[in-house]
């Protein structure tokens, strides 16, 4: 059974999105020191693992309130970044080549909701995708496998029916953990090197290349 959809991760891989990454954990461990929390070994940390770690050192309650206030903070600079997102070279033509073969598209991200809009509404991406999964709609989010499976449920199709583009090391971990293909592009946070060590399915240069993978029979 042939490919039906190319599933792509958002910023670093469809478009470039500076969000201030620092600034971001900055601000979380001041909160959660400002909790009176165990802040230590927290400063090279993403909120996602970071959040993980605070699992441990703390009740659901205070979870459930600090994670609120984490979540606060990612979005006031994804906001941010967002207002000076730009697409990525050969994103768009790549994307009209997909939708003319018949392919349907999606896009599953860590990002929040609000500023995936932005960025879809922004770049004039809207008629592009058929599922937008953000971090919003799932209890777990990359490096696990679970919002690339919520979007292959909703587009109602078979894993190994499904291609899931990414830049970083975290997607290709989250396609291998979702049972589909996972095509790495080098084109975001993650190095060649990085890339190749996670040993994805294939590595392309940029997505242009995926017109040349999508007319060839593809295998995880």
């Amino acid at each position: 059974m042939g490919i039906k959809a190319v599933i792509f991760d958002l910023d670093g891989t469809l478009v470039k999105f500076a969000l201030d990454i620092t600034s971001v954990r900055r601000e979380a461990i001041s909160e959660i020191r400002r909790r009176g929390i165990n802040a230590e070994n927290l400063s090279n940390l993403t909120v996602y693992s970071i959040l993980k770690v605070m699992k441990r050192r703390t009740d659901v309650r205070t979870l459930l309130n600090l994670k609120q206030s984490l979540w606060r903070i990612v979005e006031k600079f994804e906001l941010k970044a967002a207002d000076e997102v730009c697409i990525q070279p050969d994103a768009l033509q790549t994307l009209i080549f997909i939708k003319k073969l018949g392919l349907k598209l999606a896009i599953v991200t860590n990002n929040g909701r609000k500023a995936t809009n932005i960025i879809i509404r922004k770049l004039g991406l809207d008629d592009f995708f058929d599922v937008v999964v953000t971090r919003e709609d799932v209890e777990e989010l990359k490096p696990d496998g679970w919002s690339i499976g919520r979007a292959i449920k909703i587009l109602g199709i078979e894993v190994r029916e499904a291609v899931y583009v990414g830049d970083s090391v975290i997607d290709v971990l989250a396609a291998k953990k979702a049972k589909v293909i996972s095509v790495a592009v080098p084109t975001g946070i993650s190095s060649i090197r990085d890339l190749v060590k996670a040993k994805p399915d294939y590595i392309i240069c940029s997505l242009k290349d995926i017109e040349v993978l999508l007319n060839t029979p593809l295998h995880n």
